[in-house]
């Protein structure tokens, strides 16, 4: 089921807040034992992994993306339910070439199988049901193209696991999933060419696609 409207207004009213926590370093290391350079190190091998159309599915307001974006030669298109959000995004990108298109993620207006590469940054965990989403995803990427997404997961100790609970209770996140969760859902799409790794919180799936023989 595509989101509710209700959610994709409270994104459009807190994109500014959204910038300010989620591009925050002390945020970011105590809550999930990350740095906001490696969401831009991941944003670039992306990048980097081809030449054809690249989707950013959930682009947000681009807060980790943009300077790499910046300098991408490759066709890019950033998708975002919030309009507030991919206002900012564009701006941030400060005319850098990029295609924005307001749309959500579970019903995007792209035929199948149309993007080289395609990202998904820290949504997966956002949506009811993120293996909807990570199928949605994966019917997106060209033959022989890749995937990346990343996932916050509960596998981490001290605060974080009462912290994603509370944030679930607040309707911010679904239901914590663990790392395991989401390796089985990318193997079930994705078989051996699926790999997750972990820092932290925060879970980085890779996956190329099937090639036509």
């Amino acid at each position: 089921m595509a989101e509710d409207t209700a959610t994709t207004d409270r994104y459009d009213r807190h994109a500014r807040l959204y910038d300010r926590l989620i591009g925050n370093r002390v945020y970011n290391r105590v809550m999930w034992g990350t740095h906001p350079a490696d969401y831009a190190a991941f944003a670039a091998e992306a990048v980097a992994a081809g030449d054809g159309p690249l989707l950013d599915a959930g682009c947000g307001t681009a807060v980790f993306t943009a300077a790499v974006y910046a300098t991408a030669t490759r066709e890019l298109v950033l998708v975002d339910r919030s309009g507030e959000m991919l206002r900012v995004a564009q701006q941030r990108m400060n005319g850098a070439p990029a295609r924005f298109v307001q749309g959500d993620l579970l019903a995007l207006p792209f035929a199948p199988g149309g993007f080289e590469t395609v990202a998904c940054h820290g949504v997966l965990h956002v949506l009811d049901d993120p293996w909807a989403g990570l199928a949605a995803l994966a019917d997106q990427v060209a033959p022989g193209g890749s995937l990346y997404a990343s996932m916050l997961v509960s596998d981490r100790g001290g605060i974080t696991p009462a912290y994603m609970r509370a944030l679930h209770r607040r309707g911010e996140i679904s239901t914590p999933r663990c790392e395991d969760d989401l390796v089985a859902a990318a193997r079930e799409l994705f078989g051996d060419r699926a790999r997750v790794t972990r820092t932290g919180a925060m879970a980085w799936l890779r996956a190329d696609a099937a090639r036509v023989v």
